[in-house]
Formats: C-alpha cells, sequence, structure tokens
C-alpha cells in the first residue's frame, strides 16, 4: 500500500509544474568616517521569472521601497536582466526603475544595478544610483574583486570606487565593500544574507 501511494503521488507530481520559490532575508549595513553606523534591512525573493525586493533606509533614512520587477531575455546564456519599477514611502516619496544585469561565467562574476528614484514633493531631490562590481571566484565560497559607485543626488554627483570579498557558507552570505580605502573619506559596506529555497508544485 504505501508502494502504491508513493508512485501515485510520484505520477503526480510528474505531470505538476515545479517553480522554485526564493526568499533572501538580510542586513546591508554602512560605516564612514563622517557618517554614522547606519543598518539597511531587506528582504527580497523570485517566483520563476518574477522578483521582488524591499528595502529600508536605502534611497534615503527612514523610508522604505518595494519593487516590483521580472526576468527577460532568459534564453541569453550566462546572462540576467530584471528591470524593475517600485514606489518609496517615508522621508522619501516617490517612484523607482531599476535595471539589474549580472554576468556570470565559471570563475568571473560582473554585475551592475542602475536606479532612478524620483522624489515627487521635492524634484531637486531625486536620485540616480550606479554599483558595479567584479569578482572573481577563488573558490566555491570566497570571491574577491573591484566595485564602484556613482551616486547623483540633488544634482551632485559623487564616485567611489574600492575592493570588494564575499563569503558564502550554505545558505548564508557575508560581503564585505571597502571604498576609497587608500585615501580620506573611507566608506564600508556590510551585507549579511540568508537565503531559503522552496520548491512551489503548480498542478
Amino acid at each position: 500500500m504505501i508502494l502504491l501511494i508513493l508512485a501515485l503521488n510520484g505520477k503526480g507530481q510528474d505531470t505538476a509544474t515545479v517553480r522554485l520559490l526564493e526568499i533572501t532575508i538580510g542586513t546591508f549595513s554602512t560605516l564612514s568616517e563622517t557618517q554614522k553606523y547606519t543598518v539597511n534591512p531587506a528582504i527580497s525573493g523570485s517566483w520563476g521569472d518574477y522578483y521582488f525586493e524591499s528595502r529600508y533606509n536605502y534611497e534615503a533614512g527612514n523610508s522604505a521601497s518595494l519593487n516590483l520587477g521580472k526576468r527577460i531575455f532568459r534564453k541569453l546564456e550566462h546572462i540576467e536582466l530584471i528591470p524593475m519599477v517600485g514606489l518609496v514611502f517615508g522621508s522619501f516619496k516617490g517612484a523607482t526603475a531599476e535595471l539589474q544585469t549580472s554576468l556570470d561565467y565559471p570563475r568571473w562574476i560582473f554585475s551592475t544595478d542602475n536606479q532612478f528614484s524620483f522624489e515627487y514633493t521635492s524634484p531637486k531631490e531625486s536620485l540616480f544610483f550606479n554599483w558595479t562590481v567584479a569578482k572573481y571566484k577563488l573558490t566555491n565560497f570566497f570571491q574577491i574583486g573591484l566595485t564602484s559607485f556613482l551616486d547623483i543626488e540633488g544634482g551632485q554627483a559623487i564616485f567611489d570606487k574600492g575592493i570588494t570579498s564575499a563569503m558564502s557558507y550554505h545558505n548564508w552570505v557575508f560581503r564585505v565593500y571597502a571604498f576609497n580605502y587608500e585615501i580620506e573619506n573611507r566608506r564600508y559596506w556590510f551585507s549579511l544574507r540568508y537565503t531559503m529555497k522552496i520548491n512551489m508544485i503548480r498542478k
């Protein structure tokens, strides 16, 4: 009887569509010589080609955002393109358009994130971010690389460059970014994230 139940269940799963649900929770913290230590909680996830992300203290202090997107050009090998749109609430009130792009090879990872956020109560405070990262996989658990960050806010542009490293263990990932490490106004970013993966079956 047990074997019959297992066989029927397996047959049912064969005719169903299985999609992977991924949910990532974590923090993104910043530390600089001129500003206090800040923590940016975030949650993101994907289900098939669909993607969502919610962040706090990212666009501005005491602000929260919710972005939704969908992966496009899925047939392109090694390339992932995710355009997103979203809203920002709190001290920054506006709408966001964002494009996340990544190129993943056996040893190299290239990624760039372009984001424009329009502040509709004060358009002069609108912002544009470009965050670019190039990393080399030393092992399956450790990566090193270079990074740059362009921040345009209120008509003023700041360009920072630095180094980065990432360590992973099972579902945990810890990343460190050091900007302007050889000059004044040093900035450090720390990211700790945990990812849950669940197979969702659709009949």
